[in-house]
């Protein structure tokens, strides 16, 4: 068999792989992932145990089923040795042991303090607010961030907080929100990055900016910028008039979803946004295909949700949506049982292939746990949803540390 009739045979595989894995998943599968589900602590000590500190706001690479990176906040001094700065810092846990994209269980390795001062020395300051790359064709392999420390790089005499990224071992820190490639003379409040790790988004004094290579763009006015997942590095944003999109980040932005905010976008087979809009009495999570009507997500049975829902995050070529809700009448289960009884924020996830959300801030199936679930981050194909509730597993109050919830493969 010659060269050229391999390499065919191989891109022909190749691309039926890829066909297949962006396919609608299937809502007859529900029955053998639920044996499989269970919920554990990512957010760990030197020794195993409960974090000294609170842990929150946990992000996931989207590199599909492989999810090999997960980074989070944490008030913590014992998740690693030497952290003696006694404040907020940035971490990042690679996933251990073997495994492919095939969603099999996922197992914490080694934790890394990424917000460290120069020579390794301890920050000045408070970090936080992380984002990770990785996306469908890219490994991750940076993490982004906010900080008020001075001396994570040298020469940051603004007194502002900036953002920065690193590599996922904490190495290469840099400061990118230098909007006119000088240091910026307000706060910056987010930032946001590529799947590729080519692009990062930033927002100072309610400006939206985008680093790419050498050059910062000015985008205007507004907050919450997000990446899409897939494969683009199309960047979405809640503006002046609701959500904007810009393709490849830097390109004119344009409103897709008037009135919405908070956004989040995918960009593999559908084009898909995901935000936040007032609708009665609460906010709600709202997504809409690119130029047609949009729906909604936090509802059950066409009955809109009776408490704020937010901070919506999107996967599985737009099928999957997981948001935090204050609701309690949204359904719970496959059957869209109503069963939110504990008063408090729980973890969603809502699927388009069957029109129900699912609660997912849970140890045992459908059922809320006492002290709920908030900030949820999912993997592209949702194997794996991040929440933080109060530590241990079930209490209804306390300090929050990071979980996972494992749905099984797909």
């Amino acid at each position: 068999m010659n060269r050229l009739r391999i390499k065919l045979i191989v891109s022909a595989l190749a691309a039926a792989v890829a066909t297949a894995a962006v396919a609608a998943p299937s809502s007859e599968g529900s029955a053998a992932r639920d044996s499989a589900q269970n919920t554990v602590l990512i957010s760990r000590a030197v020794d195993g145990g409960t974090p000294d500190g609170p842990s929150t706001h946990a992000v996931i690479s989207n590199d599909r089923r492989w999810a090999r990176a997960i980074a989070y906040q944490s008030d913590a001094s014992n998740l690693v040795a030497g952290d003696t700065n006694g404040t907020t810092d940035v971490f990042v846990v690679r996933r251990d042991g073997v495994f492919g994209n095939d969603g099999t269980q996922w197992f914490p390795g080694p934790t890394v303090l990424v917000s460290r001062g120069l020579g390794g020395t301890p920050a000045n300051g408070a970090s936080w607010g992380p984002a990770l790359d990785g996306s469908f064709r890219a490994r991750p392999k940076c993490v982004a961030f906010l900080s008020a420390a001075s001396n994570l790089v040298g020469g940051d005499t603004n007194g502002k907080v900036d953002a920065f990224v690193a590599r996922l071992n904490g190495t290469g820190i840099r400061r990118v929100s230098l909007p006119g490639r000088r240091q910026a003379s307000a706060d910056t409040t987010a930032v946001a990055v590529s799947g590729n790790c080519s692009r990062i988004a930033f927002v100072t004094g309610g400006t939206v900016y985008v680093k790419a290579g050498k050059r910062v763009k000015r985008l205007g006015p507004g907050a919450d910028p997000s990446f899409s997942t897939g494969q683009r590095q199309d960047l979405v944003y809640g503006g002046p008039s609701g959500v904007y999109l810009s393709k490849n980040g830097t390109s004119r932005p344009r409103l897709v979803a008037p009135g919405g905010s908070n956004p989040a976008y995918n960009d593999i087979r559908r084009r898909v946004v995901t935000y936040e809009k007032s609708s009665n009495g609460h906010t709600q999570v709202y997504f809409r295909d690119l130029g047609h009507p949009e729906h909604a997500a936090s509802e059950r049975g066409g009955g809109l949700g009776n408490g704020d829902s937010r901070n919506p995050v999107i996967g599985n070529s737009g099928y999957y949506i997981a948001f935090e809700s204050d609701a309690d009448n949204l359904g719970v289960n496959a059957l869209r049982r109503p069963g939110d009884s504990n008063s408090t924020t729980d973890a969603y996830l809502y699927t388009d292939v069957r029109k129900l959300t699912l609660v997912q801030s849970v140890f045992e199936k459908a059922v809320p746990l006492a002290g709920g679930g908030y900030n949820p981050s999912m993997s592209f194909y949702a194997n794996y949803i991040l929440f933080d509730s109060p530590a241990p597993l079930g209490s209804a109050s306390g300090p929050h540390q990071v979980f996972m919830r494992y749905l099984g493969p797909l």
